[in-house]
């Protein structure tokens, strides 16, 4: 059956068309926020036991309406998407939500219409009248699924407040990602729905196989609390809907009759992984559990006196101080603002964790540390041993240092500077050119997909850190030229390219490869290795 494997955060190619298989990052961003967070779980399972109790209600309900608001995010003119092309996509959330698709067709009796609707936002968060659209340019050339795009001080755009608006943003997501949406019960700072812009809407730049808008409306479904048809599992695995049939693995294509876990799988549902002409129906037990969080008690039921598309908007929730979300007039997460206790300063923690990496064959260094929360800045103190220290502000908790003699013996400190005071961290020391390899804080090298046939692709990011020059020589930048290495298990040399900083999705044909274990290399200009990942050729 269908291959099943997701790689974390990693999501099918732009521009590869015909070959172009889906993938979204809603389940591996899930786990990422469990990580960062204990108690979404906690509270997921109580929405959870909550859609269980709705789904045995019965009766007649409104259809509901959600406000939407786009933030389309753009470092290039083709990224910022023309109005009509936004207002395509919101053409299709409605015609695929109520099911007026045109491709709506009979082959599953289960098909529903949702009965949900969404309109563009009419009134901003101000009161202030609005079209739904904001845009934001952005130095970064991409995005990825770390919701730097859902904050303005990273280079995207802050949510609305999702109490009264869906937020869904539009960038240019790297790793070839058509998009990920957060589930219901996360923080309300990023909550929403983002897509890459070369799969929002119909027309402009949405590209085929996934040019219909389905992207969206696949992940406002997670947005809506389904999960993929197929349970991210075996035929075991469930999506906590009744009326789907078990599978055991995403369907790609239209692959119409597949069969899994003794039952035809419905790989014309959204929350399949099916290309955008193949998908046409949500069903019965979907729509109910949609539905159930707009039920009284329901984790997005303050949606539905929004009155955000048309009236006065209602006045901000009053905050609980204590449902782990910042929500009215919080300053912080609990905290902060004229209803709850004020937020923590923090104390002024000694830098702890020194780290360091050599860079440029040994000339150069990547020195971090951990954050300390309440810190305003840091300062840095590097000397050859024994010699005199020199001192520089930093402003993040890592940096790079250039202009080093390889071999030499050198001695590090960090002090936090804190509203409060300072702390010093102890001496740490390293011999340049010691380490070959650049610390994961820098280099992040993906391949997908990940098992291959006939051809990988792979991103690289090197952080665009601070680089300091000590000493005489001069800053070597990051955003340089590097190469990429394929060697198979035997250490053998297979291809060898150049890449230059900022490319995406890079190619390699491994059409000869015989199946198997393999390794890609990234190496400095100087020929150091700075980042190594493996892959696998079935």
């Amino acid at each position: 059956m269908k291959n099943g494997y997701l790689t974390f955060l990693l999501l099918l190619l732009f521009g590869l068309n015909l070959n172009a298989q889906r993938n979204c990052g809603a389940m591996e961003y899930l786990e990422y926020q469990k990580q960062q967070d204990p108690t979404l779980e906690l509270r997921m399972q109580a929405i959870e036991d909550f859609t269980e109790r709705f789904s045995g209600e019965s009766g007649a309900r409104n259809v509901i309406s959600i406000p939407v608001v786009v933030h389309v995010v753009y470092n290039t003119s083709s990224e910022n998407i023309s109005d009509a092309q936004v207002l395509s996509q919101i053409q299709v959330l409605n015609d695929d939500f109520r099911r007026m698709n045109s491709d709506a067709d009979n082959v599953w009796s289960q098909a529903a219409d949702a009965e949900i609707e969404f309109c563009m936002a009419t009134i901003d968060p101000s009161g202030n009248a609005t079209n739904g659209i904001t845009r934001t340019s952005t130095g970064k050339r991409s995005f990825r699924t770390n919701d730097d795009i859902k904050k303005s001080n990273k280079g995207g755009k802050d949510a609305w407040p999702s109490g009264d608006y869906l937020n869904i943003w539009v960038g240019d997501i790297s790793n070839g990602i058509l998009g990920y949406a957060q589930f219901p019960g996360g923080p309300a700072s990023t909550d929403g729905v983002v897509i890459d812009y070369a799969y929002y809407g119909t027309i402009g730049t949405a590209t085929a196989p996934f040019d219909l808008g389905r992207t969206a409306t696949h992940e406002v479904g997670h947005w809506l609390n389904l999960r993929h048809i197929w349970g991210d599992g075996p035929c075991s695995a469930d999506d906590f809907v009744s009326d789907t049939p078990n599978s055991d693995g995403a369907n790609y294509g239209c692959a119409l009759g597949s069969v899994s876990c003794s039952s035809t799988d419905m790989v014309q549902n959204y929350m399949d992984y099916s290309d955008d002409a193949c998908m046409n129906l949500f069903t019965n037990g979907q729509k109910s559990r949609m539905r159930a969080l707009f039920a009284s008690g329901g984790a997005r039921e303050s949606l539905l006196s929004s009155g955000a598309c048309g009236g006065t908007p209602p006045p901000p929730p009053t905050p609980t101080c204590d449902d782990g979300i910042q929500n009215g007039n919080e300053t912080g997460v609990d905290c902060g603002g004229p209803d709850c206790d004020a937020c923590p300063t923090g104390s002024c923690d000694t830098p702890d964790n020194l780290n360091y990496s050599s860079a440029q064959g040994g000339k150069a260094a990547d020195l971090s540390w951990s954050a300390v929360s309440a810190a305003t800045g840091y300062t840095l103190e590097i000397r050859p041993t024994g010699g005199s220290w020199q001192s520089f502000a930093i402003a993040s908790n890592s940096v790079r240092i250039t202009g080093l003699t390889r071999n030499a013996s050198y001695e590090w400190r960090v002090t936090a500077n804190c509203s409060s005071g300072s702390a010093t961290s102890a001496v740490a020391s390293f011999v340049a050119g010691q380490s070959n390899r650049l610390s994961g804080e820098y280099s992040s090298l993906s391949v997908f997909p990940n098992p291959a046939q006939d051809r990988i692709f792979f991103d690289f990011d090197l952080a665009e850190g601070t680089l300091i020059e000590f000493g005489n020589a001069t800053v070597t930048e990051l955003n340089g030229t590097y190469r990429a290495t394929v060697i198979d298990a035997t250490g053998r040399v297979l291809t060898n390219q150049q890449v230059t900083y900022g490319d995406t999705n890079v190619e390699i044909d491994v059409q000869s490869f015989s199946a198997g274990l393999y390794f890609l290399q990234l190496h400095s200009r100087e020929g150091e290795l700075l980042e190594a990942t493996k892959f696998i050729v079935e």
